[in-house]
Parts: C-alpha cells; sequence; structure tokens
C-alpha cells in the first residue's frame, strides 16, 4: 500500500494514509486537522482532550503542558523515577526468586512505573498511583466498547469515580492558600487568552495526561523487555555498552510504535502524498506504517541500533503538535531500562508464555510478560 496507494480510501468519508510522506505531512499541517478517535473536533473544548482542540486554542492550551513537561521541570523527577524502579525491581525480584526465576514483569515492573510518574508530576498522593493505572485502563476499555453513545461522552460521563477524584484534587488547588508547583495547579492558575481555564476544562485535560502517559509508556518500556526476553544477544550487547540505551529506545519507537494509529477529521481541502483529501473527511494516520517506509529507512523491518539519525520517526507525531510528553516518555524509560540492566544479568521467556494483544485497538505493548529473570 506503501508503494502503491499511499492514501487508501476506506469508504466515502474517511481515508487511511500509510506512507511516511502523507503521515508526517497530515500531522505537521495542524490547521488542517482536528480531533481524535471518538472526537471528531465538534465537541465542546471543556470536554475536548487537547489533541482534539483546533487551533490556535490548542496551541495556547498546549504551552500550559510544555512549561509543566519540559525538560527543565521534568528532569526533576528523575531522583523519584530511579528510586522507584529500584524498589519495584527489588519486589520483582524478591518475589522471582519465590517461583524459581519466574515473574510476570509487566505488572511488577513495568506497569507501576508510569502512573507512578505520572502522579508525581500531577502532585497526588503516591499512594494513588496503582489505581490511576486501574482507572486508565477502564477508560480505554469503555471508550473500545461497541456501544456506539460511548464515543459521545466525555471523559468524565465515561468514568465517573475517576472524574470525582480529579474533581476533589482540584479543588484542593482551588483552595490552597500557597499554590503548589504541579500540572494540575498550572492549568488551573495559567490564562488562556486572557481567561483561565474551567473546571471541568482542567479534569478533562488531567485525564487526558493520565490515560496517555500511562498507556503510552507503559507499552514502550514493555516492547522493550519483551525485546530483550527475545534475544539474549542484544540484551547482552546493551548490557556492555549502556550508551546503546538511547537508540534502543527510538528503535523500539520506531519498530514498536506504542501508538499504531492517530484519527483526524480534515477541515480545509488538502493533498497528502499526492492523494486530494477534502474536509470533512476522517483520516486514519498510521504511524507504525509510516515509522517502517521503505524509501526513507534502510532495511526498514530490521531493529537495528546504530541508524544515522535515530529519532526521525513519527513515534510522537511530528510539527507543532508533537507529544508533550516526550520527553518524560524517553527519560522514563531509559532509567526503567538501566535500573534492569544493573540488576538483572539475564532474561528470557518463561516456557509456555503466550502473547496477549492488546485490548487498545490503535496501541502496541505486552498486556502481560511472563520471564525467567537471573539477577547479577
Amino acid at each position: 500500500m506503501r508503494k502503491q496507494c499511499p492514501v487508501h480510501q476506506l469508504d466515502e468519508d474517511s481515508l487511511f494514509a500509510v506512507s511516511l510522506a502523507a503521515v508526517e505531512t497530515g500531522l505537521k499541517n495542524v490547521d488542517h486537522f482536528v480531533g481524535s478517535f471518538g472526537d471528531s473536533g465538534d465537541r465542546a473544548e471543556e470536554d475536548s482532550i487537547l489533541a482534539a482542540i483546533p487551533e490556535p486554542r490548542h496551541g495556547m492550551i498546549r504551552k500550559i503542558f510544555n512549561s509543566a513537561l519540559a525538560y527543565h521541570h521534568a528532569s526533576k523527577a528523575e531522583p523519584f523515577v530511579e528510586q522507584l524502579a529500584t524498589g519495584l525491581l527489588d519486589e520483582t525480584l524478591l518475589l522471582a526468586s519465590k517461583h524459581r526465576g519466574q515473574v510476570e514483569l509487566m505488572g511488577s515492573y513495568v506497569r507501576r512505573i508510569p502512573s507512578a510518574v505520572i502522579a508525581h508530576v500531577l502532585g497526588v498522593p503516591s499512594k494513588d498511583f496503582e489505581t490511576f493505572a486501574r482507572w486508565s485502563d477502564e477508560v480505554l476499555a469503555r471508550q473500545g466498547q461497541d456501544d456506539a453513545s460511548s464515543s459521545n461522552r466525555s471523559l468524565g460521563e465515561i468514568h465517573p469515580e475517576f472524574a470525582e477524584y480529579l474533581d476533589d484534587r482540584i479543588s484542593e488547588r482551588l483552595e490552597a492558600e500557597i499554590p503548589s508547583e504541579d500540572v494540575i495547579t498550572r492549568l488551573l492558575l495559567t490564562d488562556v487568552d486572557g481567561e483561565r481555564l474551567s473546571r471541568n476544562a482542567v479534569r478533562t485535560q488531567t485525564m487526558f495526561l493520565i490515560i496517555a502517559g500511562n498507556e503510552t509508556t507503559r507499552n514502550l518500556i514493555g516492547n522493550v523487555m519483551q525485546r530483550f526476553a527475545e534475544d539474549e544477544t542484544l540484551y547482552s550487547r546493551i548490557r556492555k555498552d549502556e550508551t546503546l540505551v538511547a537508540p534502543l529506545i527510538e528503535e523500539s519507537l520506531r519498530v514498536d510504535s506504542p501508538v499504531q494509529l492517530l484519527a483526524r477529521s480534515c477541515t480545509r481541502d488538502i493533498e497528502l502524498d499526492g492523494i486530494p483529501v477534502t474536509a470533512g473527511q476522517r483520516v486514519l494516520f498510521s504511524v507504525a506504517s509510516a515509522n517502517r517506509d521503505e524509501s526513507t529507512y534502510l532495511a526498514a523491518e530490521e531493529f537495528q541500533l546504530d541508524r544515522p539519525r535515530p529519532r526521525d520517526h513519527m513515534a510522537f507525531g511530528a510539527g507543532p503538535h508533537v507529544c508533550p510528553g516526550a520527553y518524560l516518555a524517553r527519560m522514563e524509560t531509559r532509567v526503567a531500562i538501566e535500573t534492569f540492566l544493573r540488576r538483572v544479568a539475564r532474561i528470557e521467556l518463561a516456557p509456555g508464555h503466550r502473547p496477549e494483544p492488546n485490548p487498545v485497538f490503535w496501541a502496541l505493548g505486552p498486556q502481560s510478560l511472563h520471564v525467567i529473570l537471573t539477577p547479577t
């Protein structure tokens, strides 16, 4: 399809973009596209996640995300991530030792890191991070149900318990005499075009940050761990040379893209890789396909650590709307991997392990990972 039909017509109103040129053009032209899965761009702003809010409002709100998740702020969380990963791995290795080295790695280690980090960045009690992970899964599961009405509901309507919890955290910040330094407070107190975001808007964006940060980062870390478990030579090579961790993460992002698909609604006529797209049409952008485009990547299907420009991929999107949490996701993954490398001499798939497909249709990442660990 990339060679013969880079933008494939699914039906009269829907297109499927698969080439790197088509996906990159679509994602960079933010004034021509809006929306997300389940949101064609016509929902009230306070009920729309950041990705679905059109310009210029998107850019104004995005500045708050950028300021809170930028390097000089997110990097301050690294000591927390390192301490967290060390403690979780201690628990994982102890659990493995009781079962002849065998452990389910996603549940004991991988899945618990992103939810705790997001809780830390948001400034909410660390005791709640396990609940965040569960709520995130429940929201995505409910969004993916066949009930057509679910696509018309806001995140708060989809999961009232999650929304009520965040409403309480918002009230705490509004009532505080001294503002705290966290993302929720920034969303509440920063002016956007001369006014502040409503409570509902802050709740929506906070839920979006928690859900997106949990699902995507856990898949990224999980995909790397699965590669390690399946390829003893790769794991040994990375253990001997930790400078390869950075290109390892980028190649995992490219080949095993945690976000496989993005959905947008076209607002102005445009061409994608020579194919006309008209206003009103929906476009599915295949990030996974774009990241394996043979016209750009030599031996595109192969996992290579020596690519000349390792960050040249679409895993975090492209252009003005590139993922604002990209630095945080990379940092979490790097720390999780480095901690693992120093404590685990060998990792292999456990006998009888069966891969479970990710129930989130736009995502790629192991649901479970039964492995045998040999500690250093």
